[in-house]
């Protein structure tokens, strides 16, 4: 309905009241239990012979499980796999690489039995964010539906940005989510099998040392790019079009054994790290750049977490990947878009398997995931932490699966958002509210209720009998069966600072001179009298209580509160880590906030500039239930409510002597906790 309105005032021309009715529908949807569904869609594919395949490849968005959500991939051993990887309209001159032989795949069934087996292979230079947690739950749910086995594979090829305490971490945040690595490997434990084949390259020719240095190399490419758009333009055949001068490298039709020579004496350290290179002898004409003859082997006199000292020539991404692969028989790669286009069928991946008559498992490419208020690139999150933005990589304001666990999200949480965001091939960026929801659904049902007072005002009982008077409070309104427990109503309470006014309005909730609400689950309590310091700031009330009103029914305003023998504790509140939705695009002058403009990197905003400057506060001097302190000791071991604040776990840094809370996520969003969101208390970044 509210979708017809909309777009009826669409038609009249009534942009505002069309805008507010869609956003309207949006919040509706995102908010919703009820998960979209959409028909499924097949399409039969042939190879670039023309020929079909037998494998129908259909593509479904139903939100119901995970056989609805997933891409239906080839199964091993059928002609999906032995025909790697499909694509349409190849260039006239391009190969297909990605074909199997006969021989090689029955070599692969007679190792693997025919199981499915996919790897997740991370590059131990930083901690696994939310992004990783869905590529995780793709390549494990994948082996796991059909019974297979999935490689945790640490793609550890760079010494210089790989650390020990990376690869501890990754290990820990896999199992955390629940998955179950069939083996645990790394690409350098294939380093001598790697080092052997690169030998073979050389030896057939597809492969040579090179001196260039970057910028030469850069200047080439260069070269190579002018040349295929003056072919484009002038309808040229390239395949058929001389080169021009400077687009080959210098070194690249050296002999088979100056190249052996050259190739032993990187190994051996005889050359200066970066004074060489071992290349790829590519196609300089094809249309995939990475097919420009990309770097095999670099020279890096750095100690490795893993292979230690024993190398002094590391392999790259571009070589290993494809071959690591091959040598795991895994039979399906599945990867983010970024990588489409080295695993085409004429690209560098299937090209190497080829050249070297290696088994070819099936590639797969699905879309990133990005999420609004975030940033989730290794390098940006590298550059918050080591600069001092955020505490460290376990930070509770970033999405990595170390800061989300701290922050207090659990496994079920992020594998239901995981699921609910489904694969596909459509790049986009996801509302954060969507995974916020999925903790605070979990956690309604599941976190029992507890009372805290962040910024406490104390407010004197004048007519307290003295002693203490026992309020029984459920531990959860929801589900009564799990008990109660006492909350002790003293001569002095304590309130928000922000549920007091002195000056009272009709739409204000809270306590202010001669008015009467509720304390939760305990007595009404009138304002008669308010103290103000030197500088006009109100510090203290004084109040009468009804002793008859416990149980009766509550007047307009009801408000959490402390009692005296509540314990003191500091409550970290954190919020969204950015001011904008994506940082670093630019919101120009005279378009709406929800309309983004795309921005260059380096011509946009300042991405730090957005950083939000109260994505934490925290309140030092908060008074905490005393059945907090039975799990101050025991950080992420109790999650828990905290009435009209929202949820909130015990913190790494907490103990009986000092508790320390972090929110999780908050209520529903309401007017009355805007201003419990903007306290002044202490902040620090």
């Amino acid at each position: 309905a509210i979708g017809k309105e909309a777009q009826a005032a669409l038609v009249q021309k009534d942009y505002s009241k069309a805008k507010e009715l869609f956003e309207n529908a949006r919040n509706i949807c995102e908010a919703s239990a009820v998960r979209a569904t959409k028909a499924a869609k097949s399409v039969r594919k042939t190879n670039s012979g023309g020929e079909n395949l037998s494998a129908v490849i259909q593509c479904s968005a139903t939100l119901q499980d995970d056989a609805d959500r997933e891409i239906i991939l080839p199964p091993p051993g059928s002609e999906g796999h032995l025909f790697a990887k499909h694509k349409a309209n190849l260039p006239p001159f391009a190969q297909n690489y990605a074909i199997n032989t006969s021989a090689r795949m029955a070599e692969h069934l007679s190792i693997t039995g025919g199981k499915w087996q996919t790897r997740f292979p991370p590059e131990p230079n930083g901690y696994l964010h939310i992004g990783h947690a869905k590529a995780m739950h793709f390549d494990f749910g994948v082996a796991s539906k059909f019974g297979g086995n999935t490689y945790l594979r640490f793609d550890d090829t760079n010494p210089t940005a790989e650390k020990q305490e990376y690869i501890d971490s990754i290990i820990s945040s896999v199992s955390w989510l629940g998955h179950r690595p069939f083996k645990v490997t790394y690409s350098s434990d294939y380093f001598c099998q790697l080092h052997e084949l690169a030998v073979k390259l050389i030896k057939i020719g597809k492969a040579y040392v090179c001196h260039q240095a970057k910028a030469e190399v850069a200047a080439s490419r260069q070269l190579l790019k002018g040349f295929q758009l003056h072919c484009a333009r002038n309808n040229i055949f390239r395949q058929d079009a001389p080169l021009p001068s400077g687009a080959e490298s210098p070194y690249r039709h050296r002999s088979v054994e100056e190249n052996l020579r050259l190739f032993e004496e990187m190994s051996k350290g005889v050359w200066e790290e970066g004074s060489c290179s071992l290349r790829l002898k590519g196609d300089l004409r094809s249309d995939i750049t990475s097919m420009w003859d990309l770097t095999a082997y670099r020279i890096k006199f750095q100690e490795h977490p893993h292979s230690m000292d024993a190398y002094c020539i590391y392999p790259t991404y571009d070589y290993t990947h494809c071959l690591v692969d091959s040598i795991e028989n895994v039979t399906h790669s599945l990867c983010t878009l970024e990588f489409e286009t080295r695993q085409a069928p004429n690209g560098p991946y299937y090209w190497l398997l080829h050249t070297l008559d290696m088994y070819k498992p099936v590639t797969w490419e699905f879309s990133r995931c990005n999420i609004t208020f975030n940033v989730l690139s290794k390098r940006k999150l590298n550059i918050l932490v080591t600069q001092g933005y955020v505490s460290g990589w376990d930070d509770p304001r970033l999405l990595t699966l170390e800061g989300l666990r701290r922050r207090g999200y659990t496994p079920t949480a992020i594998n239901r958002f995981c699921l609910e965001l489904g694969v596909t091939r459509n790049d986009n960026t996801q509302h954060l509210e969507k995974l916020e929801r999925c903790i605070r659904e979990e956690l309604d049902d599941d976190a029992d209720r507890r009372f805290a007072v962040l910024n406490p005002l104390p407010i004197t009982i004048t007519n307290h009998p003295g002693g203490s008077l026992p309020v029984e409070c459920p531990s959860h309104p929801k589900f009564l069966g799990r008990g109660t427990r006492v909350l002790n109503f003293t001569s002095t309470v304590f309130i928000e600072h922000e549920d007091f006014r002195a000056v009272d309005d009709p739409t204000f909730y809270g306590l202010a001179p001669g008015k009467t609400v509720r304390l939760l689950f305990g007595y009404n309590i009138t304002c008669i009298g308010l103290q103000k310091d030197a500088a006009g700031a109100i510090v203290s009330l004084e109040a009468t209580y009804d002793l008859d009103s416990l149980g009766s029914k509550p007047p307009k305003g009801t408000l959490h509160w402390a009692g005296s023998d509540f314990i003191p504790g500091e409550v970290r509140v954190y919020d969204k880590l950015f001011s904008v939705e994506v940082p670093g695009k630019r919101l120009m002058p005279g378009i709406e906030n929800d309309e983004i403009v795309d921005q260059l990197e380096d011509g946009g905003v300042d991405w730090l500039s957005q950083l939000n400057p109260r994505s934490l506060v925290v309140h030092q001097k908060a008074l905490l239930e005393p059945l907090i302190l039975d799990v101050a000791g025991a950080a992420l071991t109790s999650r828990f409510q905290l009435q009209r604040l929202g949820y909130f776990t015990i913190d790494k840094d907490s103990n009986v002597q000092k508790p320390v809370l972090n929110r999780i996520v908050t209520l529903k969003e309401s007017k009355e906790l805007v201003a419990l969101k903007n306290t002044d208390s202490k902040q620090f970044r």
